[in-house]
């Protein structure tokens, strides 16, 4: 008799426990409505207007919105040359190319200033992939230096996943427009356009102008 009581005391242990399991598996929780803002420049605006756009009207970016455009994507915002983006290890392995119609320029993060490494377009280059590219006024390409990385790929992504989203997040912020776009499987050619060693590899192009 005692030995019944006992299995019965198990089983229903058992039994219990096993509801209470599936149920707190099952638990859902509401969470409130997201806060949305209509204060321009303000982050959670920007997400709300962050969006892919192809088609872009034609007219160029002054000096001064290219200039907030770059130290948004990857500027030194910090006395000790830290970015507005983080990177593995601080390797800080992203180059950033800007593709205008004056030519082609390496992003210097830390003078915070374009230097002219070609006089042909590399809107061009870029658009071999994607057409509307060339129609954008300027163009951005990110790059990783993967020997930084030791090779990592996707770490490397990671990094340059960063930029990207901090450039997304810039263009909505301040009525551009924008869209992310693979720079591809092979990028020799971009590499040679560049004149860059093949460990230095780009991986994203973002077109970048006022909407159409």
């Amino acid at each position: 008799m005692r030995k019944n009581n006992i299995f019965a005391v198990i089983f229903s242990t058992i039994v219990g426990l096993t509801a209470f399991t599936g149920t707190s598996c099952a638990q859902e929780t509401a969470l409130p409505a997201p806060q949305k803002s209509a204060d321009a420049g303000s982050l959670l605006k920007a997400l709300q207007d962050r969006k892919s756009v192809r088609k872009f009207a034609n007219k160029p970016l002054t000096d001064q919105q290219l200039s907030n455009l770059l130290w948004a994507a990857c500027g030194v915002n910090r006395p000790d040359g830290h970015l507005t983006v983080p990177s593995a290890r601080n390797k800080q392995d992203i180059t950033v190319y800007v593709g205008k119609a004056d030519g082609t320029f390496r992003y210097d993060a830390k003078a915070h200033k374009l230097i002219k490494i070609g006089s042909s377009d590399l809107r061009r280059e870029a658009a071999k992939r994607n057409a509307f590219i060339q129609a954008a006024p300027v163009v951005v390409v990110i790059a990783s230096d993967t020997a930084l990385q030791n090779g990592n790929m996707a770490i490397c992504g990671i990094d340059a996943g960063a930029v990207m989203q901090n450039i997304y997040l810039h263009c909505a912020a301040n009525g551009l427009a924008t869209v992310c776009c693979y720079a591809g499987d092979d990028v020799t050619a971009m590499q040679e356009f560049l004149g860059i060693k093949p460990e230095l590899k780009p991986l994203i192009c973002m077109p970048v102008g006022l909407p159409e």
